[in-house]
């Protein structure tokens, strides 16, 4: 091997794109990482643009796939046209004479290409897992989700079951995003961690990009029509069940608590019957309740950081959460956070005897109005916002960027002749 570490990472969403919180790691970690004199990275994803270009200091190499109408994708046969697109991508960049030490496979979705591509070049492989599906079957099952060895699990789902167990399992190294996915991991499936231990490596903020001030309020307000005279609690994510938001509506059908909640997400074209309930249900409070609830749709991350700095609050409600990093969004750029302390969640709010967000027990719509009442004053709010200022500090992308590093040299090593 060179003094140069080559790296290629695999992740079918487009760190430009950035649909969700794997896209927001990807263009961290490789942004930190590209700044090493030491690595070489290829970045494997897909989007529409150029085969491949230069971006954030490293080569993107994109795939064309078309989504078809949503909702909804037609499951297992668009992930399998995905698989082969890629492949397609892949020959074509080995063929170009591209060669590299180390994969590094990003969720399921990329495991069926990751390994082939070793097996062809006899390279190991780092995978992260950054949301367990089958987690979310077993740690988190509202409104009669499936339960394992149901007739309702369809080819889909034990496809990327079967999927995720490959991601676990075989691999050189492992990285997990948390200690509780460390735990889930091991509970749901068991052989993933036989004769090895995962690398607990966090996620990170860029506090040279999200701070107070990064965001102009008055902006927001205008852009998105806030004009309320209440506080604003603002809610990031998915549209989706595990993110909590079925609770966060019954409180605001429940009782009036003088805020207003701004919604900034979508639901997915591939998402399930829950979270289509879920949207029906934000529809149905924002035309009874135009004062209390808003929905503003996706936004990227200069609108984000301007919905941080005109919210009074950031909320997160969520039932399952891998880690979280709209909880450290919010305290990077100096807004009070209302969080559940689940899973991955639950390291980022508290450490050892220390909170650093006003915590409220998962399901529950009661909870979450006691909540505002509790931060309506700005006086409740202002400790909260230094408590979560100094909180963020501890998440800085370099040295994950570095761990990281170190977890590829430790594959590359185990796989080199003794």
């Amino acid at each position: 091997m060179s003094d140069v570490l080559r790296v290629l990472a695999i992740c079918t969403e487009d760190p430009e794109l950035l649909l969700g919180g794997m896209g927001r790691h990807v263009r961290e970690l490789y942004r930190h990482m590209s700044q090493r004199d030491d690595v070489k990275i290829d970045l494997l994803t897909m989007g529409p643009g150029p085969l491949t270009k230069e971006y954030d200091g490293y080569n993107k190499h994109r795939f064309a796939h078309l989504v078809p109408q949503k909702p909804p994708m037609p499951g297992l046969r668009s992930v399998l046209q995905s698989d082969l697109q890629m492949m397609r991508t892949m020959l074509a960049l080995i063929a170009e004479g591209h060669r590299w030490d180390v994969i590094h496979a990003h969720e399921w979705s990329s495991v069926q290409v990751a390994q082939t591509i070793r097996d062809a070049l006899k390279i190991p492989i780092v995978s992260t897992m950054h949301l367990c599906m089958k987690a979310l079957r077993v740690y988190d099952r509202p409104m009669g989700w499936k339960q394992e060895g149901e007739e309702t699990w369809d080819e889909m789902d034990l496809w990327v079951y079967n999927q995720e167990g490959k991601l676990l399992i075989e691999n050189s190294e492992l990285i997990l995003c948390s200690e509780a996915y460390v735990r889930i991991a091991k509970e749901t499936y068991p052989l993933s961690v036989v004769g090895k231990e995962p690398n607990m490596i966090y996620n990170g903020i860029s506090l040279e990009e999200w701070y107070p001030g990064a965001g102009n309020k008055e902006l927001a307000r205008e852009k998105h029509q806030v004009k309320t005279f209440r506080p604003v609690a603002l809610f990031v994510g998915r549209i989706a069940t595990m993110k909590g938001i079925e609770y966060l509506l019954k409180a605001i059908n429940d009782r009036d608590v003088d805020w207003q909640i701004v919604i900034a997400g979508e639901v997915n074209a591939d998402t399930g019957a829950e979270d289509w309930y879920v949207t029906k249900a934000l529809r149905r409070a924002e035309r009874q309740f135009p004062e209390r609830v808003r929905w503003i749709g996706f936004q990227r991350d200069q609108d984000l950081k301007d919905m941080y700095e005109l919210a009074d609050a950031v909320i997160m409600p969520s039932t399952h959460e891998p880690f979280g990093i709209v909880a450290l969004e919010a305290m990077a750029m100096g807004t009070p956070l209302i969080a559940t302390d689940k899973d991955g969640l639950g390291e980022i709010v508290r450490s050892n005897d220390e909170t650093f967000a006003e915590i409220i027990p998962a399901r529950s719509s009661d909870a979450v109005n006691a909540a505002l009442v509790k931060l309506r004053p700005e006086k409740a709010r202002a400790d909260l916002r230094a408590r979560g200022l100094r909180r963020a500090r501890d998440f800085g992308w370099t040295e994950i960027a570095e761990r990281t590093v170190g977890v590829y040299h430790k594959a590359v090593n185990s796989c080199m002749p003794h």
